[in-house]
């Protein structure tokens, strides 16, 4: 069944109240009757409040920008914050958004912490799980997954710091779960992940072919993670990777000149730091008609930029630029 058919098989009729019904793992998700006619969302990625000096700052600015919009509901799709008191007026700017907030877990989020900490300090219900709003699925998956001896350990404590080949794995209940959760579902699906399930998630292979399985529900995937911007379409399936709101980080390109001297002592990591002169983050409209509007944030390199110290223009193999573009993709 092609995709547009799916959506006109739904059953439009008066538009759906926006009441979020959170599925939390292991359920089923059933869904409402009818799509709303437009669902609007506020996106954010990599604030990384614990390397980035004005973290705060950018994420107000995103917050304001969700309130000022009266968007139906935020996500932010990981590396945010360690669970530390001293984060705790950083968590705060978040919660002043009045709507519905979600949470995706990053890679760094676990370099302090275990999963149940960070769970705990975001008011987040588990690791991956599912919810409907608007006639619209959403599910949130959990990559943060080592694969060593033919188990899968959870990231904990920063022991993501080990052989690349043995980090970023979605474990096996977790895909069970997933196939489950899309073969129920009714409804038009976004999928958020950290870590790209095009081609960062070492067994991403596994969740393409569920999702091609299911393409005409499928709306698109994002992720964070690479601090890049870009889209890609594989087998009838859209990947969206979403800049951070804050940087890029440049490995052995390093300055001491973007920031002020003091604040070098304090963040021993800021040298790597190509910071965006903007917060970078983006505001997505769901239509009935099947069609998905992404419209994102340009900004400029705080100088000096990464390729005026020589770094290539690619990280990830996709292009670094400090900018999140439009999009617009059908369903």
């Amino acid at each position: 069944m092609k995709r547009r058919n799916f959506i006109n098989q739904l059953g439009f009729g008066v538009a759906a109240s926006i009441i979020p019904t959170t599925v939390l793992s292991f359920s089923p998700s059933f869904t409402t009757e009818s799509t709303s006619k437009k669902l609007k969302f506020g996106i954010v990625s990599d604030v990384h409040k614990d390397l980035m000096p004005d973290a705060d700052k950018r994420l107000e600015v995103f917050i304001n920008q969700a309130q000022k919009r009266k968007v139906d509901f935020i996500i932010q799709m990981g590396d945010f914050c360690f669970a530390e008191e001293k984060n705790k007026n950083f968590l705060n700017i978040w919660e002043q958004y009045n709507g519905p907030k979600y949470h995706v877990l990053g890679n760094h989020d676990m370099d302090k912490n275990s999963k149940e900490e960070m769970l705990d300090f975001w008011g987040m219900p588990k690791t991956y799980y599912s919810y409907d709003l608007g006639g619209y699925h959403f599910i949130i998956l959990d990559a943060n997954f080592l694969y060593q001896d033919g188990q899968f350990i959870d990231y904990k404590n920063a022991n993501f710091y080990v052989d690349s080949s043995i980090r970023t794995f979605v474990n096996e209940e977790q895909i069970d779960w997933f196939k489950s959760d899309l073969e129920v579902t009714k409804n038009p699906t976004l999928v958020f992940c950290h870590q790209s399930l095009w081609y960062g998630v070492k067994n991403r292979e596994k969740l393409q072919k569920i999702m091609e399985t299911h393409n005409e529900k499928i709306i698109c995937s994002l992720n964070g993670h690479n601090h890049t911007d870009y889209h890609f379409k594989q087998r009838e399936i859209d990947y969206i990777g979403i800049n951070s709101l804050s940087y890029q980080w440049t490995q052995k390109y390093t300055s001491m000149d973007r920031f002020p001297k003091d604040l070098y002592k304090q963040y021993p990591n800021l040298p790597h730091i190509a910071g965006y002169t903007d917060p970078l983050y983006a505001f997505a409209t769901l239509n009935k008609k099947g069609t998905m509007s992404i419209e994102g944030v340009k900004s400029e390199w705080m100088t000096p930029s990464p390729l005026d110290l020589g770094m290539s223009g690619n990280t990830y193999d996709t292009p670094v630029s400090p900018q999140i573009s439009n999009y617009k993709i059908n369903f």
